[in-house]
């Protein structure tokens, strides 16, 4: 099979189409200049950055979402345990500090 001029073909790479506008490939060529990196890099180096920033973003919300459930779980724990302690008599009990 004869590849047309000017392909590579790079191991575990599947080349894929995306259209820009004229400004965003402009500014992508600028960059990858300025980086003295080839355009396809720079593209994979952004798209690598931007799903691992959107798996943070995700893990963040989901931790977010964990806490605050784990927050309401514990003030209805605190205001049971706050009602037992309001009902119990606390007059014989001596209290005794130690350092540990």
């Amino acid at each position: 099979m004869t590849r047309p001029r000017g392909q590579v073909r790079l191991a575990g790479l599947r080349r894929v189409v995306v259209g820009f506008t004229e400004e965003m490939l402009s500014g992508i060529d600028s960059l990858a200049q300025e980086t003295n990196r080839c355009r396809s890099m720079l593209i994979r180096e952004a798209c690598s950055f931007y799903i691992a920033e959107k798996r943070r973003a995700m893990l963040r919300e989901r931790m977010k979402a964990g806490y605050l459930e784990m927050a309401e779980l514990n003030r209805a724990l605190a205001e049971e345990l706050g009602a037992d302690l309001e009902d119990r008599d606390w007059s014989g009990d001596v209290w005794v500090w130690r350092k540990a």
